[in-house]
């Protein structure tokens, strides 16, 4: 008889049903983040006021996105979901390169300077240098990469929602701190939540820009 779903859950997530759930479910929620941007790209690009430098690009870095994510279980998989202590291994590399590597794409597909592209790409290309020499700088190039990409999205929708982005990575991080030090695994399906809702701001700002309804910096502010 084959194992029923619920079963297979706990065993591979080595939780109780319900929270085993609760992390699978909050996981396919932030799957569904990047193709809410394709979607938004396809039928809105050319309603904005700037158009995209290169939707395509945008499109493509969404699927370099999801790809990661696959790198992402993989590493989950290795060290049972945070449950026993976390480490370095090829498969967080290639998460964390990959996405680096998305965000560069980002940058260059929605609207960059021509310093905005360089410093892009050779951050995405220093990353996984500093990874593999465990060089503490390598926590910051990503985050990097992803305010620069924030910024390039926002100079063509002109809307400071691009940046709330920032704000659903930063509580995103911190959940997942308070998940390694506490092991209170709910915690990782409400990061993995947050850092969807965090992304679902980027298609936001393009709707908002396509529509001409931008929130203002001091809505921003009082939020």
């Amino acid at each position: 008889m084959e194992k029923s779903i619920a079963k297979q859950l706990r065993e591979e997530f080595d939780l109780k049903t319900p929270l085993a759930i609760w992390v699978a479910f909050s996981h396919l929620f932030v799957l569904a983040t990047p193709l809410s941007l394709i979607w938004v790209v396809y039928y809105y690009n050319e309603l904005m006021p700037h158009s995209m430098t290169s939707p395509i690009l945008v499109m493509l870095a969404c699927s370099v996105y999801l790809g990661a994510t696959a790198f992402e279980v993989a590493q989950n998989s290795a060290d049972r979901w945070y449950l026993t202590k976390v480490s370095r291994s090829v498969a967080d590399l290639f998460f964390n390169g990959l996405m680096t590597l998305s965000f560069c794409m980002f940058t260059i597909g929605f609207s960059s300077t021509l310093w905005m592209t360089i410093t892009a790409i050779f951050l995405t290309i220093l990353y996984p240098i500093a990874y593999i020499n465990n060089h503490p700088s390598f926590r910051a190039i990503n985050g990097i990469v992803v305010i620069i990409a924030c910024y390039s999205l926002y100079r063509i929708t002109q809307d400071p929602m691009a940046f709330l982005f920032l704000l659903g990575n930063a509580l995103g991080v911190y959940c997942i701190y308070f998940l390694i030090k506490s092991r209170a695994q709910w915690m990782h399906g409400l990061a993995a939540f947050i850092f969807g809702i965090g992304f679902f701001t980027w298609p936001l700002a393009i709707l908002n820009a396509a529509n001409g309804s931008q929130i203002s910096w001091l809505f921003l502010s009082i939020s």
